[in-house]
């Protein structure tokens, strides 16, 4: 789907009127004009929030990031710069198997600190052209889209409600048991297993 089809069927699900563009030139009365206008201020928020949920497979990237000249004031050795289109961290490395997942890290604002000499980087990335993500991660960026247009097109609360239930109870959980089933091998098995114990949910 294009970010026009997306933004449509959103539209569709709160029974608000489906824009031609979301240029507010090219809509052709104030309904769809209000509809566009919504959609350009929103849309870019409910995508980014349904990315940071979860590690989706059609979102992932991989890299290998760049020593920033500038160190940290203390604690950690080294500062490097995270991607532009990085969303949510998934796991730092130090070495380019990525097999040990107990690396020390933080993120503060765009940059990771840490004391390695090297980072290689799992990261969720804003997906420049939404016709590449899985169809079910599409659904939730329609449906967190629907959520949030209905506050400022003042729906009826009842609708509201029925939206985030749908999409916290059947669309989420859904699309997420469908991508974790695609995975053979995950990066983090060895912590998903120590978290299993206590019945937690895994970062990644």
């Amino acid at each position: 789907m294009t970010k026009i089809d997306i933004c449509n069927h959103a539209l569709l699900k709160i029974g608000a009127s489906n824009i031609a563009s979301l240029d507010v030139d090219q809509n052709t009365d104030n309904a769809t004009v209000q509809s566009a206008k919504l959609c350009n201020i929103l849309f870019d928020q409910a995508l980014e929030e349904v990315l940071r949920t979860y590690r989706w497979n059609s979102a992932l990237k991989r890299a290998t990031l760049s020593r920033l000249t500038e160190t940290p004031a203390f604690k950690w050795k080294y500062k490097y710069q995270l991607p532009n289109d990085c969303v949510r961290v998934l796991n730092v490395y130090d070495e380019s198997e990525a097999y040990d997942d107990r690396t020390e890290y933080v993120v503060e604002g765009r940059t990771i600190l840490c004391d390695y000499d090297q980072v290689f980087l799992c990261y969720v990335s804003k997906v420049e052209d939404v016709n590449t993500l899985d169809a079910f991660v599409t659904q939730c960026v329609i449906q967190n889209l629907a959520i949030k247009l209905s506050v400022p097109m003042q729906l009826d609360q009842v609708m509201q409600n029925n939206l985030i239930k749908e999409y916290n109870d059947v669309i989420l959980p859904m699309a997420r048991s469908v991508d974790t089933l695609e995975n053979k091998y995950w990066e983090m098995e060895e912590s998903d297993f120590i978290l299993s114990r206590y019945n937690e949910e895994p970062i990644i």
